[in-house]
C-alpha cells in the first residue's frame, strides 16, 4: 500500500511540474510542435520532469535533441529517483541513500515518547532520525521515523552530573556551585577528590590546609583496596596478611610479616562478639588455641584480665590478651 501511495505521489508530482513548464516557458523546453530545438522533429514531447537530483522537486521538461528527448546535461529524470526520497529533503543534512532518506534532524517540538499516540509523533520520511539536542545532563530523545510515527527511545544524563559517580576535571556537571567529594574522606562518603560545578563542567575545589583524622579502618581490608584513605594510615595486621596502607590518598596493599600464626582479631577460625575478648594462649598440643572470653561493655586493656607475663593490645575495636608464649 506504501509503494502505490508513493507512486501515485510521483506522479502527482511529476504532472503538476510539467503542466507547470508547459504553460509557463514550453518554447525554451523544445515544447512547441513537434520541431526539435536543431530544427528536427522529436515528436510529441514525452511525460518527463527533469530534476538537478533526486528529493529536488522543482524541475524542467525535456528538451529535443536531436530526434530523442532527452534532460538537460547536469539534470536526471524525476522517474529514475528512488520512490523513497520523492519530495524534498526533510530537512538540512539529509542525504537519498538508496530507497530513502538519511537525516540527522532535531525532533519536532511536542513529541511524546510515552504515548505514541500522540498527534506531534506524526513523520513522513521514513527512515530519517531526530534528537531534540539534550544538554550533557538533560534526558535526550533519539528518535526514527518508522510507519509514518517518530519512534524513541530516551537517554539519561550521565550520574557524574549530579556527583553520582566520581567525576574528573572537565567532566558536565548539572548545578552551578555544586560541590562533590570531600577535602577530607568521611565514613559516609562519597570520598572523591573535592571537585565544584562551575561553568558546567567540574573543576577542582580548593581545600584549606588541614589535618585530617583518620578514618575508622575497614572490616575488609582486602575488599577497600583502591578505596580513599588518610595520607600515613594504616590497617590490618601483616601477620595475617591484611595489612593495608595509605598511598597517595588511596588504600593499597600492605607488609606481609613470616608469622607462625594470625594473632588479630577475630580470634582463630571464628569471630568473637562485641561483649567478647580474644585470648591467645598455649594449647595442649604445644600450639596456639584462641579462645573468645566474656568482657562485658570493656573494649580497652585495662579491664580485661592479663595473665603475668602475658600482654594485651587492642586489635579492631577489641582487647586480644596473650598468655607468657613460648609455644610450638
Amino acid at each position: 500500500m506504501h509503494a502505490d501511495r508513493r507512486a501515485m505521489q510521483r506522479s502527482a508530482l511529476a504532472l503538476s511540474l510539467l503542466v507547470a513548464l508547459v504553460s509557463g516557458c514550453p518554447e525554451s523546453h523544445g515544447f512547441a510542435g513537434d520541431a526539435g530545438a536543431d530544427g528536427s522533429s522529436c515528436g510529441a514531447a514525452p511525460f518527463v520532469v527533469c530534476v538537478p537530483s533526486c528529493g529536488v522537486d522543482a524541475g524542467v521538461g525535456p528538451v529535443c535533441t536531436g530526434d530523442r528527448w532527452a534532460c538537460p546535461a547536469g539534470t536526471v529524470d524525476l522517474a529514475t529517483c528512488p520512490p523513497g526520497c520523492l519530495g524534498p529533503p526533510p530537512g538540512r543534512g539529509c542525504v537519498c541513500e538508496g530507497s530513502r532518506w538519511s537525516c540527522e534532524l532535531t525532533c519536532p517540538t511536542g513529541i511524546d515518547p510515552w504515548n505514541p499516540a500522540n498527534p506531534a509523533n506524526a513523520c513522513l520520511a521514513e527512515g530519517a532520525t531526530c534528537t531534540d539536542g539534550g544538554s550533557a545532563c538533560g534526558a535526550a530523545l533519539f528518535c526514527t521515523c518508522a510507519g509514518g510515527r517518530w519512534s524513541c527511545a530516551v537517554a539519561e544524563p550521565d550520574p557524574v552530573c549530579w556527583c553520582g559517580r566520581e567525576p574528573r576535571a572537565g567532566d558536565p556537571c548539572a548545578e552551578e556551585g555544586l560541590g562533590c567529594g570531600a577535602c577530607c574522606p568521611t565514613p559516609e562518603g562519597p570520598n572523591w577528590p573535592y571537585m565544584v560545578c562551575s561553568g558546567g563542567r567540574w573543576a577542582p575545589g580548593g581545600c584549606p590546609d588541614l589535618v585530617c583524622p583518620p578514618l575508622p579502618c575497614p572490616a575488609d581490608t582486602e575488599g577497600a583496596i583502591g578505596a580513599p584513605c588518610i595520607a600515613g594510615q594504616a590497617c590490618g595486621d601483616a601477620c595475617c596478611d591484611t595489612a593495608i596502607v595509605c598511598e597517595d590518598g588511596r588504600w593499597a596493599p600492605g607488609p606481609v610479616a613470616d608469622c607462625f600464626a594470625c594473632l588479630s582479631f577475630p580470634c582463630g577460625p571464628g569471630s568473637c562478639r562485641d561483649d567478647q575478648f580474644c585470648r591467645v594462649d598455649c594449647g595442649p598440643a604445644d600450639g596456639l588455641e584462641f579462645t573468645c572470653e566474656p568482657a562485658g561493655e570493656c573494649r580497652d586493656c585495662g579491664c580485661v584480665p592479663v595473665p603475668s607475663g602475658g600482654s594485651c593490645e587492642v586489635v579492631d575495636g577489641h582487647p586480644v590478651v596473650r598468655g607468657p608464649l613460648g609455644c610450638g
